[in-house]
């Protein structure tokens, strides 16, 4: 679809969301189609003027409907900045923040300034019934103690666990993910062309991230949709600015990790490829990775996945080390940015 396309469906969809009322808008959910649960929220799939929208509501607890935390951007949990990294059980950051990144990157797709980015047609806080804590972050204690024992994530999960409105946020539908749909197309007659577009994508889209002062920092290929043409990413459930209200910890977070996404969508287009076209499992896979990164060649593959996995091996076995540290050993494990800018400036190299 085109760009003038999507802004002409885009201003019909927002004014009939806008229209209604907060009474018809949650009747508009109660008839829509469930499209799951996540750690972020509840999906569903309304219709509006003949197309397709889908929605997200995530939990708003008492501390964000507070008057003068009401948009506020501030980490108001006071979360430590590792619940950045997704490495799953992040509780995290609020529906405010969530809330201003769509902000952003609607702005950005209707300006044509990038559009890789599912446009927001409407918002709105609308009162809910207590939901139960997802699955990943069910069991409080474990997650308090795989967090380091931190009291600011317990505060958060005993928020979520009694907040009785949400933020809706209705989001222009597409009908994959780049994860199922590069699984039909990465053995396709076509790969080559296929991998160079989904490697030249992530390279614009990391490139104009940081230009815009924007870490998704979760931008794994099930967060990326695609209508067979054109690639979205979406869920800013991890992501923050540095145009947010930061904390000076934040702030040298965020200063540290400015080419976070640009390395995690290198190393996971890596990780993806060698899991398709190897079957390897994890533990494989990052033994291959591994050896890939002192020289060994992915053979048996098509052309331009190997050249992805040979330039990148070493970035990817880098940032596989460092989040598999995190997982197991400790949250605290510090990011190790100097071995990345070596591994990357490697990979520049011998591209």
């Amino acid at each position: 679809m085109s760009s003038a396309a999507r802004r002409a469906a885009h201003t019909d969809i927002a004014t009939s969301l806008g229209l209604l009322s907060d009474h018809e808008l949650a009747g508009l959910l109660a008839s829509g189609t469930p499209a799951g649960v996540g750690i972020g929220g509840r999906y569903v799939l309304v219709e509006v003027d003949g197309r397709r929208v889908f929605v997200k509501r995530m939990p708003l607890t008492d501390i964000e409907l507070l008057p003068e935390n009401a948009r506020s951007t501030a980490n108001l949990f006071e979360l430590p900045p590792f619940c950045h990294y997704g490495t799953g059980r992040s509780p995290g950051f609020g529906a405010w923040r969530e809330l201003a990144a769509h902000t952003m990157t609607t702005n950005w797709v209707l300006s044509d300034r990038f559009t890789g980015f599912p446009l927001m047609h409407h918002w709105r806080v609308l009162p809910d019934t207590v939901q139960p804590l997802p699955e990943e972050l069910a069991d409080v204690e474990g997650t308090v103690a795989y967090c380091g024992g931190s009291p600011p994530v317990r505060e958060r999960l005993e928020a979520l666990r009694t907040s009785s409105a949400s933020l809706a946020l209705f989001l222009e539908y597409f009908p994959h993910t780049l994860h199922d749909w590069l699984d039909t197309q990465v053995r396709a007659d076509d790969s080559d062309r296929i991998c160079r577009q989904v490697d030249e994508w992530l390279g614009a889209l990391t490139g104009f991230l940081r230009e815009r002062q924007l870490l998704h920092f979760d931008a794994h290929f099930q967060n990326v949709l695609t209508d067979g043409e054109q690639f979205f990413l979406t869920d800013y459930g991890l992501a923050f600015s540095s145009r947010f209200r930061l904390s000076r910890p934040e702030r040298a977070f965020y200063d540290r990790h400015r080419d976070y996404d640009l390395v995690y969508s290198r190393a996971h287009l890596v990780n993806w490829l060698v899991t398709a076209l190897y079957g390897y499992d994890r533990r494989e896979r990052e033994a291959f990775v591994r050896a890939c990164a002192i020289g060994a060649h992915p053979d048996g593959i098509p052309r331009t996945a190997a050249a992805i996995i040979a330039r990148d091996a070493p970035l990817a076995a880098v940032l596989n080390g460092f989040l598999g540290r995190l997982r197991t050993e400790s949250r605290q494990t510090p990011y190790p940015y100097e071995e990345l800018r070596l591994a990357y400036n490697s990979s520049t190299l011998s591209a």
